[in-house]
């Protein structure tokens, strides 16, 4: 990320970066999508399948409020018959590096 000094001359980051080109992450949507605790959902193997990582592209950071970083993202969300390209920001913590 990129600091900057602030007026009083501490150090402060800028709250959004792009990033160009783009970075491949890995996405784990079972971070992203968690199931409540005592979750009693019925299996239908029509949906989409949010209990996996998968691979993204990281197209910029930004910084929320309360200073946690979030990412913009895009990926595909892939049910049985059916794919969805998906682009949203998301925690920090849900991302790796694709190596």
């Amino acid at each position: 990320m990129v600091a900057r000094r602030s007026r009083g001359g501490a150090h402060s980051r800028r709250p959004f970066e792009v990033l160009t080109p783009s970075v491949k992450v890995l996405i784990d949507l079972a971070i992203l999508y968690p199931q409540p605790p005592h979750h009693h959902g019925n299996y239908n193997a029509e949906g989409f399948e949010v209990r996996k990582v998968v691979p993204g592209d990281l197209t910029e950071w930004s910084m929320t409020v309360d200073g946690d970083w979030i990412g913009r993202v895009t990926y595909e969300l892939m049910s049985k018959d059916r794919s969805e390209t998906v682009t949203h920001w998301v925690p920090s913590r849900v991302l790796k590096p694709l190596h």
